[in-house]
């Protein structure tokens, strides 16, 4: 299989005598790739882009600015608008006071010193929430587990085990909630019937507000 990189040099182009048709998707990182026969002119690659011209600017719009928490950035934890504020010159652990979030030490490890802070604070919410919800319902977890996933918001298993993706965290509070008890109503049905939206209603009532501004905005969490 050939790989080139197109024009555009945010899409991949891989050629192949097994591809049948031209088809246009992403990988997991959110790169776009584009897959054509191995007889395919360059013709027919130009005018397929360009019929799918629009498909790709929205993709490359969601893609291409990832998440980097910087000094200065305003953004919401847990529910709670804050602003970074980094100081090189005094130590201490990275918190929130008011609406500041204090991070310490050398420049060069922002990013990584919210994200852990970000990801352990909605590691321990999303702890108590989820087996809150799991009480009243009845049901039991096993084991929770933070992930840095792009493809899904959350997950469960048959061994009760719930997955959540961190940025999460980031979103909405009664987005955050929304998906917790969407997961935990799984421990009970796993499936997406009748029953299942029920059991979701019992324990949360934002799911249509929650979906919507998942659809809307969930790009801005990558």
């Amino acid at each position: 299989m050939k790989q080139n990189q197109s024009q555009d040099k945010n899409i991949l182009i891989r050629q192949s005598v097994g591809f049948k048709n031209l088809r246009l998707h992403l990988d997991k990182n959110g790169k776009i790739i584009l897959n054509i026969p191995f007889f395919c002119s360059e013709r027919q690659v130009n005018s397929f882009l360009e019929k799918h011209q629009d498909w790709i600017i929205e993709q490359q719009k969601k893609h291409t600015n990832k998440l980097i928490f910087t000094d200065g950035l305003i953004l919401s934890v847990l529910g709670k608008s804050v602003q970074i504020h980094h100081n090189s010159t005094d130590r201490g652990s990275t918190h929130i006071q008011d609406n500041i979030l204090f991070v310490f030490g050398d420049i060069c490890f922002i990013h990584r010193r919210v994200h852990d802070f970000i990801k352990k604070q909605t590691a321990f919410y999303i702890d108590n929430k989820a087996r809150e919800l799991a009480t009243r319902l009845g049901v039991k977890i096993n084991r929770i587990t933070m992930k840095d996933t792009t493809s899904r918001w959350g997950s469960c298993s048959g061994k009760n085990n719930l997955n959540f993706c961190w940025r999460l965290g980031l979103a909405p509070l009664y987005v955050l909630d929304y998906i917790i008890a969407h997961e935990v109503a799984h421990l009970k049905e796993m499936n997406h019937g009748p029953k299942f939206w029920k059991t979701v209603s019992e324990i949360d009532n934002n799911r249509a507000s929650a979906e919507i501004w998942l659809r809307r905005n969930g790009h801005t969490l990558r």
